[in-house]
């Protein structure tokens, strides 16, 4: 007769508890949206890897999620360094450089455009593989190079003009969201009556993508492998 007492009081403790969770997760309506700030790193790999250095790399995006889909948009900036100073292969009769960077560190700006599903949720993480296509831009200055005698007699490079170029490309992206939740708390909505839930997360996120810039000689192609570290907020809508 104890034992039954005691298993009643346990069943009457816990079940407040499991409806409070079950109904907690009814308020909520789907939809969310949310943001992501962050930086890390890019390292080029194949022929990509024979033009560029790895480099630092800045990011910041918009989210829209709903239930366990994610759309997710984002741009990145980073300035990584030329391995090769004449990437067009331009050259004189006598085989010298008569172009070369003006920039030991060109611009890369890039924007991506992903649709993932979250796959793995427990405790405070959780993991949403996603896919989808970037778009890059790489900007750079470049020296054109003649050259003359001095006073010697002795031909040194000059500049002679300056021209600023550009390459793009389009290819794949494949990320991995590790979100590990840092806190939550229930805000009044930006537009209208109610109540949203606003919840911060620590995001790791790698990643690989693949272009080809096929102007330059040779043309550089493959996989960019990165990591960013990002805050991410989420405002996800009650009923």
């Amino acid at each position: 007769m104890r034992r039954t007492i005691l298993i009643l009081l346990a069943m009457l403790t816990l079940a407040p508890a499991a409806v409070s969770g079950q109904d907690s997760e009814s308020l909520y309506n789907g939809w969310g949206f949310g943001f992501q700030v962050g930086a890390g790193g890019l390292f080029p790999t194949g022929s990509m890897g024979d033009e560029l250095k790895g480099c630092a790399l800045f990011t910041g995006g918009l989210n829209v999620e709903y239930d366990r889909l994610r759309l997710k948009a984002a741009v990145s900036y980073g300035q990584p360094s030329f391995n090769n100073e004449n990437p067009y292969a331009v050259r004189d009769s006598e085989g010298r450089n008569i172009q070369l960077n003006a920039t030991a560190n060109p611009t890369l700006l890039a924007t991506g455009v992903q649709l993932g599903c979250t796959v793995w949720q427990g405790g405070k993480v959780s993991v949403t593989p996603a896919v989808g296509l970037s778009a890059s831009r790489l900007s750079w200055d470049i020296n054109h190079i003649k050259y003359e005698k001095d006073d010697d007699g002795i031909e040194r490079p000059m500049i002679e003009d300056v021209t600023a170029t550009r390459e793009n490309t389009l290819g794949w992206l494949a990320s991995v969201d590790i979100d590990i939740r840092l806190h939550g708390k229930l805000v009044d909505r930006p537009a209208g009556d109610g109540q949203a839930h606003y919840t911060s997360s620590l995001r790791i996120t790698p990643f690989v993508t693949h272009g080809r810039y096929g102007r330059l000689i040779p043309a550089a192609s493959g996989c960019c492998l990165g990591v960013t570290v990002s805050y991410a907020g989420l405002l996800r809508l009650m009923k």
